[in-house]
């Protein structure tokens, strides 16, 4: 037998394995010549690849040599994915292309790196990882409260339990980092001569403020409203996010150097032309302030709202004016669920939730209606606004018509709709069905264009208005998204502006590359080994409790609960092996041996051994391998073993260690095989 043992301080190579000096020179180009020339004799009678059912058809010739691990959790560090300002997309896209690039970053509309975050919490270097999110995220604390999160549909845990709670641990991380922000924030040092005028303090405007401040610029910020974070503020209700919260993480970016004027409404008490004399550059990130509404019969009734302006209330006020009445709304995302919950909780006695789409094409997020189903609204689905029933010009119900189908077979939105009429008593209506900015006042005397649908007019890579000097992101020129989304237009946004301001061309390198969409892996199942390391539940306020009032419903993870899950992260694409055993489970020939040590900080490996003599160079191992710790070097002929009985015979290889053959049709070892030799300690 032939086995490499893994020395935990150093990583091992068999392609090291020779003598120092001219003897080893010598002795590498022998095994050379003698490798090359059985490879060249045995490769006229049959194929260089190997090939055998159940496990892989064809093995790319990349994955030809010895085995080789690259390093090993807790004994090298993993590399985090730095914010390199103006060339973060390069970067993206070199990890990308060179097939490094985590799958969580990668699904980030921001790619933030949720790798490194999870290696330093684990580490217990929570600060360190708040900070690293933060450069691609400039709000950690919110967004790991309201976010989508589709780093967690790319996990690579999803392929045998559930995603690593990377939105969760963002909260974590800002949490922690709350108790010491006052010693590790600084204002950054200003170095550049010339300012920019920032109007809209949503995420966008926030995330581009950033970026231009570490770069040495000037930041003057303008927010309409007496208190910033644009929709943030104005449209997220309280039980998602704490106000506190909100304003805290700002107040951090005020710390940092960001000059703020609130209460300040450019066009009105400032026209947007003495920004452009003031500043250098002018940055609009307004967002989309006011609610879109049918025009159907009725729809001019008192008891008809839109939901933006419902929600502002909500937020504002704490009062809606629905108390004691029924709330019929009209919507099938996100907003609309916001609303109908913010309607319970403000004393509505009746709340139903009408969309285009069945409940398995509604666009709001499955867990929001979960949730909003849990604490009592009523869900109408297949059904569309036909009319406002009004009686003395209030709201006395609402006609809705069904609707077969909501979208064609091109996947372009073109409801189609039946005979069939319902009609809801209610006494309120409100409408979630888009959003619209307001511009008028703000780009009057200006040259800035807006489209058909009511957003600013860009270069859609470039984020350049049809004025020089004056640019815009966030939902102003997207429309209605997501709030990371809006953080990604404001990181390309500053880097454009910081090109202007420097002179240097806007468009070079900017193409933009379509964020990879990671499909989820199925669910298989989860070994005993693993069960203790299912996904921390974040503890939740009870439905029948919640819905009384507007405090926080998650109430997020403790320090041992994030500590391990946080240690579930399988470090992907980060070359050090994790202890997660996956090549021990795949190899069909039981050449791996892994034992660990599993504790809540991680998984510590004791031992890695590679039994080469039974080793078929399949590559299975290294292309299940997460982080590409475990890889087949270039040219196996440069290996120290011999390898007359070891050549492309999956047969001969299937031999077990007394000479008899494996069992299995033609020596194949059968789907279903028994559990590879790996323990735990």
């Amino acid at each position: 037998m032939v086995v490499i043992r893994k020395d935990i301080t150093t990583p091992a190579s068999v392609s090291n394995e020779y003598s120092p000096g001219v003897k080893g020179f010598l002795e590498k180009v022998h095994s050379l010549v003698n490798g090359l020339g059985i490879t060249a004799r045995i490769s006229t009678e049959k194929p260089i690849t190997i090939r055998y059912p159940a496990e892989k058809w064809t093995v790319s010739p990349r994955w030809r040599g010895a085995l080789r691990l690259r390093g090993v959790l807790g004994h090298d560090e993993i590399p985090l994915i730095r914010d390199a300002s103006t060339a973060y997309n390069a970067v993206i896209d070199d990890l990308y292309n060179g097939e490094r690039l985590p799958p969580c970053v990668g699904n980030c509309p921001a790619n933030v790196d949720a790798r490194g975050q999870g290696f330093l919490i684990a580490e217990d270097r929570i600060p360190e990882a708040y900070e690293l999110v933060r450069d691609r995220n400039i709000l950690p604390g919110v967004l790991g409260r309201i976010c989508h999160h589709p780093c967690e549909t790319a996990c690579r845990r999803n392929f045998y339990d559930e995603p690593v709670a990377i939105r969760p641990l963002h909260r974590f991380a800002y949490e922690e980092f709350r108790k010491v922000a006052s010693e590790r924030l600084r204002p950054l040092p200003i170095t550049q001569e010339k300012s920019v005028a920032i109007v809209g303090s949503g995420p966008s405007g926030l995330t581009a403020a950033y970026d231009l401040m570490k770069a040495g610029y000037r930041c003057v910020m303008y927010e309409r409203e007496e208190r910033p974070g644009g929709a943030l503020n104005s449209g997220v209700p309280a039980y998602r996010l704490p106000r506190d919260v909100l304003y805290d993480e700002i107040d951090g970016i005020v710390a940092l150097g960001l000059e703020l004027h609130c209460g300040i409404e450019v066009g009105k008490g400032k026209p947007l032309g003495a920004l452009q004399r003031e500043h250098d550059a002018v940055l609009l990130a307004v967002g989309l302030q006011t609610s879109r509404i049918l025009p159907i019969p009725g729809a001019g009734a008192d008891g008809v709202v839109g939901a933006l302006e419902f929600l502002w209330a909500a937020n504002h006020k704490g009062e809606t004016g629905v108390r004691g009445k029924r709330v019929f709304v009209i919507g099938g995302g996100n907003v609309a669920v916001d609303v109908a919950r913010c309607a319970l909780r403000t004393g509505a006695s009746e709340v139903r939730l009408a969309s285009l789409e069945s409940e398995e094409e509604m666009p709001a997020h499955p867990w929001e209606i979960e949730e909003a189903l849990d604490e009592g609204v009523i869900a109408t689905c297949s059904v569309g606004p036909e009319e406002v029933l009004v009686k003395h010009g209030a709201v006395t119900g609402m006609r809705m018509r069904e609707c077969l189908s909501v979208f064609d077979e091109t996947g372009r939105f073109s409801p189609k709709y039946g005979e069939g009429l319902s009609d809801f008593p209610c006494d309120v209506v409100v409408f979630s069905i888009g959003q619209a900015a307001r511009l008028d006042t703000l780009i009057a005397g200006t040259e800035v264009l807006v489209s058909g649908r009511g957003q600013l007019v860009v270069d859609g890579s470039q984020f350049t208005t049809s004025t020089p000097g004056v640019f815009a992101c966030g939902e102003v020129v997207t429309g209605p998204g997501s709030a990371i989304g809006s953080i990604a237009t404001g990181h390309e946004a500053a880097t454009s502006i910081i090109r202007f301001l420097q002179g240097a061309p806007l468009s070079e390198n900017r193409t933009p590359r379509p964020v990879p969409v990671y499909a989820k892996y199925a669910v298989a199942d989860v070994s005993s080994v693993e069960r203790s390391r299912l996904r921390s539940v974040m503890p939740m306020t009870k439905p029948e409790e919640r819905a009384k009032d507007f405090r926080q419903v998650e109430l997020g993870l403790t320090h041992q609960e994030a500590m391990m899950e946080a240690a579930r992260c399988l470090r992907c694409q980060s070359e050090v092996c994790v202890g997660c055993t996956f090549c021990a489970r795949t190899c069909p020939d039981y050449a791996i041996h892994v034992e660990r040590v599993d504790d809540p900080g991680g998984r510590c490996l004791t031992r890695y051994d590679l039994d080469l003599s039974k080793c078929a160079f399949c590559g299975l191992c290294a292309e299940q391998c997460p982080t590409n710790a475990l890889t087949h070097t270039g040219q196996y002929e440069l290996s120290f073993f011999h390898r007359d009985l070891m050549i492309f015979d999956k047969g001969e290889m299937l031999r077990s260690g007394d000479g008899t053959r494996a069992t299995g049709r033609d020596g194949i070892m059968p789907p279903g095989c028994p559990v590879p030799r790996w323990r735990e300690r």
